[in-house]
Order: structure tokens, then sequence, then C-alpha cells
């Protein structure tokens, strides 16, 4: 299915986007990076994820589109490692430290090299989700929906001018629906980076501050930078971090 489709010249990319209700396909146009067409499949239940993705994937319309590159993205919570110190052998049991509560096993591991930060991130996919995808599209490029944001703070970070104080670190948080994503950065370095699951207010400042105070952070000194946050959420934060925006 990846070559075939209309005989534009135009190039196309399929994204599937899986999260814990179901699959979001989009269509991309890769010479101007425009959206041009977007579907959205919710899952009920669980054991219905699998039929629920084959019949996304045989829709018609998939094939008015000559796809040159097809991606699927996990939102699954995330951690990161160093890539010096990463090892495929241990990613089970580090994923398992971070995220003691959940059922993963080997064959869901997945991971995602971000060279310019010299990280490697690691993520969790269902591995029948994946083997849907590949009996249509052997060459689908995994990815974690963490590592676009990760590099879209990275790109704001390096924006930024340097503070004042050279002591000074940048926390940059966006808000899901289920989890939280935060990364921080010391004069242009990340040093830390991951997501947690949080579906209210309560437990997004909770986790938010436990990070804050793991980390060593300044109340005064060190700056949050908020996505998707809501109005209640910045007040209760900013009774305890003075640099918010």
């Amino acid at each position: 299915m990846l070559a075939t489709g209309s005989n534009t010249l135009t190039g196309y990319r399929l994204s599937i986007r899986s999260d814990a209700d179901g699959f979001s396909f989009s269509v991309c146009n890769t010479l101007d990076g425009s959206t041009v067409q977007t579907d959205r499949f919710p899952v009920a239940a669980p054991q219905e994820a699998g039929e629920v993705l084959r019949q996304a994937l045989h829709k018609p319309y998939l094939m008015d589109y000559r796809f040159q590159a097809v991606e699927l993205v996990s939102d699954t919570p995330s951690t990161i490692v160093p890539l010096e110190h990463f090892s495929k052998g241990d990613m089970l049991a580090f994923y398992r430290l971070c995220f003691p509560g959940g059922q993963v096993s080997v064959s869901d591991m997945q991971y995602q090299i971000l060279s310019s930060l010299e990280v490697v991130m690691i993520f969790r996919l269902d591995r029948d989700i994946l083997r849907i995808v590949q009996e249509c599209y052997p060459d689908v490029k995994v990815c974690c929906s963490d590592a676009e944001l990760l590099e879209h703070f990275a790109a704001m970070q390096e924006r930024r001018p340097a503070p004042a104080d050279s002591q000074q670190r940048d926390a940059y948080v966006r808000f899901g629906e289920r989890q939280l994503f935060v990364a921080v950065f010391s004069r242009g370095t990340l040093q830390y980076a991951a997501s947690q699951p949080a579906d209210n207010d309560n437990d997004r400042t909770f986790l938010l501050l436990g990070i804050w105070k793991a980390l060593d952070m300044h109340a005064t000194r060190d700056a949050l930078h908020l996505e998707a946050a809501s109005k209640e959420l910045q007040q209760t934060l900013a009774e305890y971090i003075l640099n918010i925006d």
C-alpha cells in the first residue's frame, strides 16, 4: 500500500496515532507540511483495538494517496536515558523501574534515538498493534509522541535568550488529558525528560512539584513554562513557583 495511489507528483505522509481511546489518522502533504485529511477511530474496549485498526487501514480513501512515508506514533508514557548508557537489553527493566504499575513485556518495548539531544526515548507500543500496521505498511516508522514534544521544547529553549543568572534552569510542561510531559534544560543542555499519568489538576500539581523538588530546582530563580494548563492550575503553581509563563 505504500506505493499505491494517484499519479500526482505531490507526496504524502500518513501518521497513525495510537492512544488509550483509539486511533487518529492524518494525511499530510510532504511539500508544505499541511494536513489534507484527518480521521478518528475510537475504541470502546481494549480487546477491540485490533479489529478497529484493521478496518481503519482498509478505508478506501487511503488508496487515493501515494505515501512517501508512514509513521505509527505511540501516546504511551515515556522516559529517557543518555545515548551513551542505552542498551536494548535493559529497556524493560528500566521502563518497569520508571512505571512499576504497568503491564508490559519485552516485545512491547520501543525506543527512539534523538541524536540532536544525545538521548534515547523508551516507550511502549502493543506488539499486536504494530504487527497489524506492518501488514499494510512493512516500512512503517515507529515514533513516540513525547519525542515530538521534547524536540519542540528543545527548539523553544534554543530560541530563548541566555539568562542573566547562569544557574537558572528552564522546565517546560505540556498537560494532556491523561498525562503530563516535562523537560528540564540547564543552559541549553537537557537534564531531565519524562511523562507521568495525571488526569486531574491535583495529581498534576503533586507530580510537578515532586519533580521540581527531586531535581532541587529553585522556587524563585528557575523558570516554568506551561502549555495547555488550566487557569486554576496556573494559580495553584504560582503559590510555589515565581517565574511562570
